[in-house]
Order: structure tokens, then sequence, then C-alpha cells
């Protein structure tokens, strides 16, 4: 009897290491709007209770769309060698409202590459430019204008792939709505990059989107006020 106690203890252990040593493998690839957060993505990541069991890579080249990833050898085989549990897709920031089909040609075949490698597709749904864009006025004069193309279009890509959507474009248009000030200083001084809050805040949809929990009890604040990360925290309530 004693025998068969120290089997079952032993598998026991066993069984807990097996648990402890499984970790989750997450690929981010995109551009700088990607890069851009990476900093404040590890941090919130790290503060949180799979902080220890998660790893991040990055692949964040500036400018670059989902149709140069696709092309190029480098990223299709780390997607496809990587063994990820997750693979986020971010295109260039402009494409998707503007030429929606040459974005969803991509993602839909770079969905496939991770299908085939085991891993889960997550769209990172981006924001639109804080006074519309300028490279587009007629197109895209408003900041809600290019809002609601990006918005359809990663929807629009994530049903088509049956993959998760990130809503960082709809949780920041919230915020504009709720508190204005706040979602003005969620872009740098350029009108279109992340800033410091704005990258608190796309990597709180990511924590939430990925692991299916609220980051608002996680320790890393971004350096936001309490009345920030509330305000944050409703909209990414809504937008989920």
């Amino acid at each position: 009897m004693k025998k068969y106690l120290q089997i079952i203890f032993y598998l026991c252990l066993l069984s807990n290491v097996a648990v402890a040593e499984e970790r989750t493998r997450i690929l981010f690839v995109g551009n700088s709007y990607t890069g851009q957060i990476r900093g404040t993505l590890i941090k919130l990541f790290a503060a949180s209770p799979e902080g220890k069991a998660t790893e991040l890579e990055f692949v964040t080249p500036g400018g670059k769309t989902l149709a140069f990833h696709l092309g190029n050898e480098a990223t299709t085989k780390k997607i496809k060698e990587g063994k990820w549990d997750f693979v986020v897709l971010q295109d260039q920031s402009q494409t998707p409202a503007v030429f929606p089909k040459k974005f969803e040609e991509a993602a839909v075949k770079l969905d496939k590459l991770i299908d085939v490698s085991g891993a889960k597709t997550v769209f990172y749904q981006t924001w639109g430019r804080r006074d519309g864009d300028k490279a587009n006025p007629k197109l895209f004069p408003t900041y809600e204008s290019m809002q609601k193309k990006l918005s359809k279009n990663y929807l629009s890509a994530a049903k088509r792939c049956k993959a998760r959507l990130a809503p960082v474009g709809d949780t920041w248009s919230l915020v504009r709505k709720e508190n204005p000030k706040l979602g003005k200083e969620l872009y740098k001084r350029d009108g279109s990059h992340p800033s410091a809050k704005g990258a608190y805040l796309a990597a709180c949809v990511f924590y939430a989107t990925i692991f299916e929990k609220s980051p608002g009890k996680v320790g890393f604040t971004g350096g936001l006020s309490e009345d920030e990360r509330r305000v944050i925290m409703q909209a990414l309530k809504k937008a989920l």
C-alpha cells in the first residue's frame, strides 16, 4: 500500500511540473504600431499572473504591410517553425482602410499558414489618425471616417478567418468619446503613433483578448492615473 501511495505521489508531482512548464508563446507580426507598444506589452504581461509562463516575440519592421510579411521568407519561416500559441497580425496603419482587398488577401493567406502551424490568429485592429488621414483627405477627412473603415475591415477579416479580434481601435474610439482629452493623449505628437497612454490601452486589449481576463487588477499601470485607467477599462469592457 505504501508503495502505491508513493507512486501516486510521484505521478502527481510530475503532473504539476508538466502544468508549470506549459507556456503561452505569442508572435506579433506588424510594424511600428506594434513595435511602439512592445515595451508596455512586455511590462504588463510580466506583471500579470500569466507573465512567468508567457513568451513574446516581435517582427516589426517600420511601415511594412501584411503583404510584405507574406512574401518575406524570414517572417513565414518564423510563423511555420515557432510553435506559437497565438500569432498577432497588424497591417500598415492605412492599408486596411485604403486598400481593403489587398489587406484581406494577405490576411487570409497568412491565417492559413498560422492554422497549419497549429497556432491561433489574432487581428490587431488599429486606430484612425487623430485628425483624419492627411495623405487621403478625400477618403478620410476625419478620425471618425477612418476609424469606421478600419474597424469594419478588421472585423471582416477576423470573421472570414474565424480568428480573434483585438479591438484596440474600437476601445480607442470609445475613450475618445468618453474623455476627449485622454483620447488625444493616446497619440504621439504626429497624430498617428501611440503615446505611452495609447500603448497601455493597446496592451490591456491584448491581455484581455488572449487571456480572456480583465487587466484591471494587473499591478502595472503604465503611469496612468486611476481615473484614466478606469476610462480605459470601461471602454475595453464595451469593446470586447
